[in-house]
């Protein structure tokens, strides 16, 4: 079950250095202005010599904590974005501190999905997503768990998932599958062990969550549908 958010854009502004005590800055402007933490570091001497916030908003509430998101142009000081970043805050209502807690970094072409923060039987689970030119997705997942998000493997599961194909049947090595934690499912086409391309089944299968990573539980083959 998705936890519902509200919908705030932020236009791009250039951002002024705001520097960040450890993993913790001042709550007010991070939706508004570029924060050097971990490895965001801009300015003078600096790799990247400007920062600035193309979209920053609140996504979820899970624990008393809201947690926004901020979305970062890194750049050369060519009018450019040499890299992108996507930074997860956490702000105890009412009081004046956030807390960076999850950061990643891609290349100046990516574009980043929102947040999503999902409810399912196995705890709470927040996927980032970043999209690139020709239509390839990175994904990474986290579990909550006792105040501290966890990293999930999403990528195993695709190995155990080829044991359990009938012969004939296989997966690309590097296949691009990845969960849809909303649903604990996956898709995934199948091709033809001989090299021939792509079968005309798909495997529909069903994900649990064990020991921090997505296992399978169940598949289903089905007919691919043009």
């Amino acid at each position: 079950m998705r936890i519902a958010f509200a919908f705030l854009l932020l236009a791009a502004v250039v951002s002024p250095p705001v520097h960040a005590g450890g993993d913790v800055t001042k709550f007010e402007g991070v939706q508004e202005h570029c924060v050097q933490v971990g490895k965001i570091k801009f300015g003078p001497n600096t790799h990247w010599s400007n920062c600035s916030v193309t979209k920053g908003r609140w996504f979820a509430t899970l624990d008393f904590l809201d947690l926004y998101q901020a979305q970062y142009c890194l750049g050369k000081g060519d009018g450019e974005c040499d890299q992108r970043a996507l930074l997860v805050f956490a702000n105890r209502a009412y009081t004046p501190n956030a807390k960076v807690i999850l950061q990643r970094i891609d290349p100046g072409a990516a574009e980043y999905d929102d947040p999503l923060l999902v409810q399912t039987k196995y705890g709470d689970i927040l996927t980032l997503s970043a999209r690139f030119p020709g239509g390839s997705v990175s994904k990474s997942y986290y579990r909550w768990r006792s105040g501290h998000w966890i990293p999930v493997d999403a990528r195993g599961w695709l190995r155990d998932l080829s044991k359990r194909l009938p012969k004939g049947e296989t997966i690309k090595a590097k296949a691009e599958v990845w969960p849809d934690a909303d649903s604990m499912s996956a898709q995934a086409t199948l091709y033809s062990t001989g090299g021939s391309g792509a079968s005309d089944k798909v495997a529909k299968v069903e994900l649990g969550l064990a020991n921090d990573r997505f296992i399978v539980k169940k598949v289903t083959l089905t007919q691919k549908i043009d």
